[in-house]
């Protein structure tokens, strides 16, 4: 980031030329302080301008990393729904299985210990998978509530520096455009001198 400092030498090389009158010098060195003071307002007007730039570019920073934090919540939140998805199907599948053991029991009676057997199959398989399946759910709920609060805070902390910047670069602005108007007054002095020295009427 640049910075612009004007050596207390110059700021006092401007201030003495401003208070001499101009029958103390000649015509060159008017005209080189002039075009002195014609530079600096330049350079000013031009850093004046790559501040402004900087300022928009730490703004748009900002809203990126605002939109970056919501897109991981939403991706966060999909994963989530997806799990919470699988496991109610797993469920209904269960319950289909169950519910079919059930008339088979009762259509045949031969079968009763086989399909005992493989419902306590299907309820440990249940089980398992409900354990397996819920474990996973909590583990993508603590991970996506970990990342969430990491984006929260890393754009918290981002938008935090990014205003620090902003204020930090108004202030800046703010004394490079006092810098600016005291040039201009230091020219507009300098300009009345000049054409009062034109209206006094010649040395006989």
């Amino acid at each position: 980031m640049r910075t612009l400092i004007i050596p207390p030498c110059m700021l006092i090389l401007v201030t003495g030329c401003a208070g001499l009158t101009l029958s103390q010098k000649s015509a060159d060195q008017v005209a080189a302080e002039r075009a002195l003071v014609a530079k600096k307002t330049s350079l000013l007007e031009r850093e004046n301008q790559v501040l402004r730039d900087e300022n928009l570019q730490l703004t748009r920073s900002g809203e990126m990393a605002k939109a970056d934090a919501e897109r991981k919540q939403t991706e966060f939140t999909a994963n989530l729904n997806r799990l919470t998805g699988e496991l109610k199907a797993a469920e209904t599948t269960i319950a289909n299985l169950n519910q079919k053991i059930a008339i088979l029991e009762s259509e045949s009676g031969g079968k009763i210990k086989q399909l005992t057997q493989l419902n306590e199959q299907l309820t440990e398989r249940h089980r398992e998978e409900m354990g397996k399946l819920t474990g996973e759910l909590k583990n993508a709920q603590v991970e996506a509530a970990r990342d969430k609060e990491r984006a929260s805070r890393e754009a918290a902390e981002k938008q935090f520096a990014h205003a620090k910047e902003v204020q930090e670069l108004k202030t800046r602005l703010t004394e490079k455009e006092k810098e600016a108007d005291e040039l201009r007054r230091t020219i507009s002095e300098l300009r009345n001198e000049l054409a009062a020295q034109k209206t006094k009427p010649a040395a006989k």
